[in-house]
């Protein structure tokens, strides 16, 4: 009876114990399973952190990585390459070691890193006022603070392209196949807000030259309640990659807007959309019901976030007053009726209470941020906001709208340095100095695509200014004893600045005084700009003060060894020494002769 008790609790222990390992397993690949990285990995634009171990059902287990492309992200995480205006895909895999089964199990994460945004500068296209329709640009390093184009005159007039003699609302939009579009509302409010029958397209291919077209709705739709229209307002594009051709290729621009028929089909501004014809002359269709949320809607602006995966429409809750959005994640409705697949509205996303009309939204060069700015039309300024996932938006500032500059309803692209200095020369801008971010060095090529390095530092112009002299464009200085010395480097909006120079001299301001100098502050003086994608760009100011007491002596010249051969601020020289786990995960203090688990 004794062994049969024994053996009875013998067995009950070992079944406890294997349902015990085999909870523990279940455990660790649920724990496995659910571990995340953090970031964007679905549009990563900065480098990942990486771990050593991993904390799973309570173990820190061992883990080593690796990248299936390390042209464009190493085994440590490190974005070292990116392609030139589209991403690229690559798996990362954390080969981890289970203390509980001594195998190394697998757990892979899919990696999309953002393409470099050959971008330099932003181009914000608008009309200025209800008695000048009429088409104007201004150009801005920041985003945020435009200097008006063309000595502040207009750069379209709207009594060479459209019906009515008047251009509002202009949105434009850079397509993939390499021409600008501008879609307009075609309106003159003098003859009041229910006088707009239609809308002027307009193609570029270097946002000076345009060809225009018009869709006048009682023409082009006669015979169906859209030549009813009252108003057509606010039409936007944006490329469809989903829409089939007949050719068999994909991509189309859609157009959409906001009508009001005067025959009770449209009581209320809704939204509809059309797609444009191949030379965007037309539209191919009869507009399509879009979106309704069942009363006014209008302004209505759509972009694609990669991180999500979603369309962001945002719009102007007319009545209820603010700027709203709605989410989906195709353009067109998957099943059932037009406009169904957009998801519930959203609360007000404005960032202040004054009454605002007129969303933008648009992304920063080479930054995973978001600006939405609307017009607060009767306090004079735009306001711009920011977000990192379009949801949560956070105040940034507001921009004061008077003299040459007061946008009315206008759009925000980025452009490149070519394109500014190009439309600088077509449209003088004598109070503008375009920032220009060159696209990095080419470090490979894969699929026959040129790969560059992760980011682009912004050129340093060194200004230095001597006594009441002007500024000059120099980074050779020779000045006498008890001189006043003044260094300004530009873009004169960038904020962080890091200054090293003779006698201890540092500084983290862009200008700075040497007053009364004497021989001690002869010497280089290195300043290092980081732009806002994190990029570094350094430059010397050679500065030599004639001493006879303390004359200026050359130093050595300074091997690329003695330097560091520091790249992306880290020590090339350096390389990351092996870590070695035993088998039950313990970190040892050198390399074993066996039983080791090895993190590189």
């Amino acid at each position: 009876m004794k062994k049969i008790i024994v053996s009875a609790i013998i067995g009950l222990g070992v079944s406890i114990a294997f349902a015990q390992e085999e909870a523990d397993v279940t455990a660790f690949w649920y724990t496995l399973n659910e571990y995340r990285l953090k970031g964007d990995l679905k549009d990563l634009y900065t480098d990942l952190t990486l771990p050593d171990t991993i904390n799973l059902y309570n173990q820190p287990v061992p883990v080593t990585w690796e990248s299936s492309d390390t042209l464009f992200l190493t085994h440590d995480g490190h974005i070292n390459g990116r392609l030139v205006g589209e991403n690229k895909k690559v798996k990362l895999t954390a080969h981890l070691y289970d203390i509980r089964t001594s195998k190394i199990e697998p757990k892979y994460f899919d990696v999309s890193i953002h393409g470099y945004e050959p971008y330099s500068n932003y181009l914000f296209v608008y009309f200025p006022a209800n008695n000048n329709e009429n088409i104007y640009y201004a150009l801005s390093n920041d985003g945020y603070n435009y200097t008006p184009m063309n000595k502040g005159n207009r750069v379209v007039a709207s009594d060479t392209v459209s019906i009515k003699k008047g251009l509002r609302d202009p949105h434009i939009l850079r397509a993939p196949d390499g021409w600008f579009y501008m879609v307009n509302t075609d309106m003159k409010s003098a003859e009041g807000w229910a006088s707009n029958r239609g809308m002027v397209l307009m193609k570029s291919k270097d946002l000076i030259n345009w060809k225009h077209s018009t869709v006048h709705f009682p023409d082009r739709f006669k015979g169906t309640y859209f030549a009813n229209v009252t108003r057509v307002w606010a039409p936007e594009t944006i490329w469809d990659n989903d829409y089939q051709n007949k050719d068999g290729s994909k991509g189309r621009l859609m157009v959409y807007f906001s009508i009001l028929t005067n025959d009770g089909e449209v009581p209320y501004d809704k939204v509809f959309y059309a797609y444009a014809n191949d030379d965007f002359t037309d539209l191919l269709d009869e507009p399509t019901y879009f979106y309704d949320r069942g009363s006014a809607t209008i302004d209505m602006d759509i972009v694609y976030n990669p991180v999500d995966e979603l369309y962001h429409a945002f719009y102007k809750n007319e009545g209820e007053g603010g700027i709203c959005k709605v989410t989906s994640y195709s353009l067109l409705p998957t099943k059932g009726g037009p406009g169904s697949q957009w998801s519930k509205p959203s609360g007000t996303l404005q960032q202040t209470k004054e009454a605002v009309e007129g969303a933008g939204v648009f992304k920063l060069i080479n930054q995973n941020s978001w600006i939405l700015m609307y017009d607060c039309y009767m306090d004079g300024h735009y306001q711009f906001t920011s977000s990192s996932d379009l949801s949560t938006f956070k105040f940034v500032q507001d921009t004061k709208t008077s003299g040459a500059f007061t946008p009315r309803h206008g759009t925000i692209i980025p452009i490149t340095a070519s394109e500014t200095a190009a439309l600088m020369k077509a449209f003088p801008t004598p109070d503008f100095e375009p920032r220009i971010i060159d696209i990095p060095d080419s470090i490979g090529v894969s699929d026959g695509k040129k790969v560059v390095a992760p980011c682009s530092g912004t050129k340093i112009i060194s200004y230095v200014k001597v006594g009441d002299d002007g500024w000059n464009e120099t980074t050779e200085l020779n000045v006498a004893k008890g001189a006043t010395v003044q260094f300004g480097p530009h873009p004169w909006d960038g904020k962080i600045w890091d200054w090293t120079g003779p006698d201890g001299f540092k500084s983290t301001t862009r200008e700075n005084t040497l007053k009364n100098v004497d021989g001690s502050k002869s010497g280089i003086y290195t300043v290092t700009y980081t732009n806002e994608t994190g990029c570094k760009t350094v430059s010397n100011i050679k500065l030599v003060v004639d001493d006879p007491d303390k004359p200026y002596v050359e130093p050595p010249p300074v091997s690329i060894v003695d330097r560091g051969m520091r790249e992306n601020g880290k020590n090339l020289r350096q390389k990351r020494n092996p870590m070695y786990f035993d088998l039950l995960g313990n970190r040892l203090s050198g390399k074993p002769r066996n039983g080791m688990f090895v993190v590189k």
